[in-house]
């Protein structure tokens, strides 16, 4: 039976960009789109190439195979900024729903039970989630509810900037969660939604904690006693996250472990799942690369409009940020086997990668909904 293989992919499928994609954002950039539209009108190509074309479907399942990874938590956005957040979070929502249609390997995941069922099955799990959800409710606790409902089961309260709920990690102040942050969560908490403090500020972290009557996850981060980097954990954070039994994943982006234009080196990424499993114990750590939209694969048409579109999100010159640029072994997501390879070099036995590639993550998720 395959084991589960959980990531933190924002993305949710890795990026293959075939002839009709490159074409549809050439068509968008040539009619003075920005590259977010570009970007946008891309994954809706992708959707279409899905839909109507097998051969793109079995290579995207291979791709799959390739990276070895079965169940991921895929980010529910628009980059496209002419609308609000919670205008792409609703569109890519549809999107999604056009590529379960359009492959019958691809299933959303909405429960811990249901995506151990899909990978028994040899399918691929998506478990949606939002990145910024004090945005996507737009101050109407209530939308919460609306989410859970289109299948959103991971909430970060805040993304780098401050919104209703509370603070986020690259603010100047941080005063913790808001009335309305508090509600928020409360309201996560009753339906069953994690809540998910990995862009959030230090105080509106710990507040968080302390207020869900739910483990946490920092689903994609890294210790910040390693890296100094805001988008980092304190260790008093992971005390915080140990004590309420949460789940922490550690990310594989070269320039927040590395933001000072040096050269990251791979090892890095080990060095922090280390620094984790000894914080919060082997049993409360896993991985969340977060690759995707600063990655190789990003066409370099893009990669001026991302840069902007990503200080448009609260990324500023020191936190370090580049576009296109791989990590080590990882130059595309079909090479997320190194990190099994390197947890395994690192001395890990096979009882331990299976808890930090998967189960850990898929245990947290029924303490959080139990």
């Amino acid at each position: 039976m395959p084991e589960p293989t959980f990531d933190f992919f924002p993305r949710g499928t890795p990026l293959l960009v075939t002839d009709r994609i490159e074409r549809r954002m050439h068509e968008e950039l040539a009619a003075g789109a920005d590259a977010s539209t570009a970007y946008d009108a891309m994954e809706q190509e992708q959707v279409r190439q899905l839909r109507e074309e097998p051969a793109f479907r079995d290579e995207l399942r291979a791709a799959f195979e390739e990276a070895g990874v079965n169940l991921v938590s895929a980010t529910m956005m628009g980059f496209d900024r002419a609308g609000t957040y919670a205008d792409g979070v609703r569109a890519d929502l549809a999107r999604w729903n056009g590529r379960f249609d359009a492959v019958p390997w691809l299933r959303r995941a909405t429960s811990p039970t249901e995506a151990r069922e899909i990978v028994a099955d040899g399918d691929v799990g998506v478990v949606p989630n939002t990145q910024n959800l004090g945005a996507a409710i737009e101050g109407d606790v209530e939308t919460v509810e609306e989410l859970y409902n289109a299948g959103v089961r991971v909430g970060q309260l805040t993304y780098n900037s401050q919104n209703l709920v509370g603070h986020g990690c690259t603010d100047r102040v941080d005063a913790g969660l808001s009335n309305h942050g508090v509600a928020a969560v409360e309201r996560m908490n009753e339906l069953g939604m994690v809540v998910d403090l990995s862009h959030c500020g230090r105080e509106t972290t710990l507040d968080a904690v302390s207020v869900s009557a739910d483990p946490v996850a920092y689903t994609h981060t890294f210790s910040g006693e390693l890296s100094d980097h805001d988008r980092g954990k304190s260790d008093e954070e992971l005390v915080a996250l140990q004590e309420a039994d949460g789940y922490v994943g550690v990310l594989a982006v070269p320039f927040f472990l590395e933001p000072k234009e040096a050269e990251a080196s791979f090892d890095q990424v080990l060095d922090h799942i280390d620094y984790m499993v000894e914080h919060v114990g082997i049993d409360r750590v896993g991985i969340g690369t977060d690759w995707g939209s600063w990655t190789p694969e990003v066409p370099e048409e893009l990669h001026d409009g991302f840069m902007r579109t990503f200080k448009s999100l609260g990324f500023r010159e020191e936190h370090g940020v580049t576009i296109g640029r791989g990590f080590g072994p990882m130059q595309r997501y079909q090479d997320w086997p190194a990190i099994p390879e390197g947890l395994k070099q690192r001395g890990y036995e096979k009882d331990e990668r299976r808890k930090l590639l998967g189960d850990n993550f898929l245990e947290f998720w029924e303490r959080a909904v139990a």
